[in-house]
């Protein structure tokens, strides 16, 4: 549907000051050119395409999804570079797999589903090793339970290791949608949506970013600016590139999302895909950008749609990721730095309490993943991947995500596990339940950039100096300096909360009456004298415990195991390290924000702290729409081991919202500064 034009048109908000926009693929795909990259591959996926087509009858959606379609670039992770759409099926080798659709699940480990009985007897050879194992019993224990030890939970390792360069690739808190739509400006149904501009002042990625374009309605007719910024320059450039390859012309939506997927988690990638990278990286960082006289490197580049992704960043920032881009080592030698990390046996114990506490097939779904690197099914085959994904190791081929790093707290479980059930896979394969709701989320992503007017603007800066550069209108694209979403992620635990709110409290949008500036601090406890429940671990808690139990009629029953192996038993590590989701500390954490003044410091800049939340709750565990004496998570089991087991949410996290002073009133009895 035709959109008409807006008065804040994209020429009109100064992006002629950037370089002219370039698509990668200046030719058309049936060139030349582009078949000497793809080479034989293509023309095989072309021909299989067209011969999809001939079912198609209308000339609409259909057609044209399947005509982009036929733009394979093979790098999917399917055989020979094809995307995979379900669970194949589980009977695969180094040299062939089985093309059917998984349906017949293994009763045994639930991991790995068959076309048929006959593909399950074929397999069963390479299967019984992963079937048979250990993870997968009920009444496996962890080494020093069975080696009668006390386990060591310090990271005591060699000095290359322990003082190893780690990034936050992957995140520690589920994306949310930071305009809740429902609950802000999408409330008046017959008041169409403004323009937008969203602000992720330190994003560390764009996994909240996605998660919001995505909940934005189809039919949305506005512009939606979105500033992500990180100071981390390789988290930034890594951002950038990935955007780059997911919203760029070129391979069809399925396919860029698909390996988008990898290029995000997987430590190794298709040959053909990691070739496109190269190209990508050339590209967006060759001789088409542009280095002002300030050495800033700025860029423009084309998406599918009507939007644009700029980037303005210290042009130091870049040589590091051109680095690791441009590096040589072999895949052998990055999976063997990638495990000797993952698997290192300075941290077994480390590792197997977190196992712990996973129900036995998520355990050996955990193993396998540290094992290959690849976020995939449980039993795809992944001998199509040969090249290191660069994006995820230093310039020498080390690893670079930290050792309890996991792609699953960055995504809700519960959707996780929905997705992946739609595509064939068992909510038992978690983690290829993982790799199809990414994808599910990319491509939904892709699609909404194609299809609406979102320009994404990536810089590197200190969040306190861009916030200065966009109120003297730095940035062209911002210089109203007017934000309806201001998200500071856990700067304030950096800088504290009053120079958060004197940095971006200004650029807050006051027109807008459900404009917030959203925070989150996990070191509130650190910064505050009273500890957390858990912290509180020892001989003393674990006595008071007992006696507690000894006093409810039957639990001391359910409880003599768990005691009976004292300090050592995995079940009471499971236990006080849940603690905090039953520990109330609103009290505590509103001394916190009395010691943080943050009462005067946001009326000092005609801000106010939101009683009722309307984007987040408060705390992880709580819905948005609890009712304000609820101070606790109320969760069933298995919410709870979505939520905070498996999926690791922080317990002790909070999360705090900003408005605009006036909205509320402070005589209303009810009122006080967090609740």
């Amino acid at each position: 549907m035709s959109k008409p034009l807006s008065s804040t048109s994209t020429r009109e908000r100064g992006t002629d000051k950037f370089p002219a926009c370039t698509s990668l693929l200046p030719v058309p795909p049936w060139s030349s050119l582009v078949i000497v990259m793809v080479a034989k591959p293509w023309y095989h996926a072309v021909v299989a395409g067209l011969r999809k087509l001939r079912d198609i009858k209308d000339r609409g959606a259909d057609k044209f999804e399947s005509l982009e379609g036929l733009m394979s670039f093979s790098m999917g992770s399917g055989p020979n570079g094809s995307t995979v759409s379900h669970l194949m099926c589980g009977n695969v080798s180094n040299t062939k797999s089985c093309s059917g659709r998984g349906v017949n699940v293994c009763t045994k480990c639930r991991l790995v589903k068959y076309c048929s009985e006959k593909c399950k007897m074929q397999h069963w050879s390479k299967h019984r090793s992963h079937c048979t194992h250990q993870y997968l019993s009920e009444k496996w224990q962890p080494s020093w339970v069975t080696e009668g030890r006390d386990p060591i939970f310090s990271y005591v390792s060699d000095s290359m290791t322990l003082y190893r360069p780690t990034f936050d690739f992957w995140g520690d808190i589920p994306a949310m949608d930071c305009l809740q739509l429902d609950t802000n400006e999408g409330m008046d149904e017959y008041d169409p949506l403004d323009d937008l501009k969203l602000c992720f002042a330190a994003s560390g990625g764009f996994r909240t970013l996605i998660r919001t374009v995505n909940s934005l309605p189809s039919d949305y007719a506005g512009y939606c600016d979105i500033l992500l910024n990180d100071i981390n320059p390789v988290l930034l450039n890594r951002s950038l590139v990935i955007l780059f390859i997911l919203l760029s012309s070129g391979p069809s939506l399925e396919e860029a999302a698909e390996f988008s997927a990898h290029l995000m988690y997987s430590a190794a990638l298709p040959g053909a895909g990691a070739e496109y990278v190269k190209r990508c990286v050339d590209f967006i960082y060759g001789a088409g950008g542009e280095f002002e006289a300030d050495l800033s490197f700025q860029r423009c580049l084309d998406t599918r749609g009507e939007g644009k992704v700029y980037s303005v960043q210290p042009s130091t920032g870049i040589k590091r990721l051109l680095e690791m881009c441009h590096s040589r080592y072999p895949l052998s030698d990055a999976l063997k730095s990638m495990k000797d990390i993952t698997l290192a046996s300075d941290h077994l114990d480390l590792r197997e309490k977190c196992f712990a506490a996973l129900h036995p097939s998520h355990r050996m779904a955990f193993q396998r993943f540290r094992e290959t690197g690849v976020l995939a099914p449980f039993s795809h085959n992944i001998a199509n991947f040969t090249e290191p994904n660069r994006l995820l190791f230093s310039p020498h081929g080390a690893w670079l995500v930290p050792e309890d790093a996991n792609p699953l707290f960055g995504w809700d479980v519960s959707d996780v596990k929905y997705s992946g059930i739609k595509h064939g896979a068992s909510p038992e394969d978690i983690l290829g339940c993982l790799f199809f709701h990414v994808k599910n989320e990319l491509r939904e992503f892709a699609k909404r950039v194609r299809e609406l007017r979102i320009d994404i603007h990536v810089t590197s800066f200190d969040a306190g100096l861009l916030a200065k550069g966009i109120s003297v209108g730095a940035l062209p694209a911002f210089q109203d300096a007017s934000f309806d979403r201001i998200v500071t992620s856990n700067l304030i635990d950096t800088v504290g909360l009053r120079a958060c709110l004197s940095d971006w409290g200004p650029l807050l949008n006051r027109e807008n009456k459900c404009a917030s500036i959203l925070m989150q601090t996990k070191a509130w406890q650190t910064h505050h004298p009273h500890p957390a429940a858990a912290t509180q671990w020892g001989p003393h808690a674990m006595k008071v415990l007992m006696e507690k139990s000894n006093q409810i009629p039957g639990l001391e029953v359910k409880m003599k195991t768990v005691f009976a192996q004292g300090l050592r038993s995995p079940a009471l590590f499971r236990i006080f390290d849940s603690l905090d989701a039953f520990y109330d500390n609103e009290s505590v954490f509103q001394e916190y924000l009395n010691d943080q003044d943050a009462d005067r410091s946001a009326a000092a800049f005609n801000l106010q702290l939101r009683t009722t939340h309307r984007v987040h709750p408060k705390r992880l565990g709580i819905p948005l729409n609890a009712p304000r004496w609820q101070k606790l998570p109320d969760l069933s089991s298995d919410e709870f081991y979505d939520l905070f087991t498996i999926g690791g949410a922080n317990l002790p996290m909070r999360f705090l919202e900003f408005e605009s002073n006036g909205l509320r009133s402070t005589s209303d009895p009810d009122y006080r500064l967090c609740i």
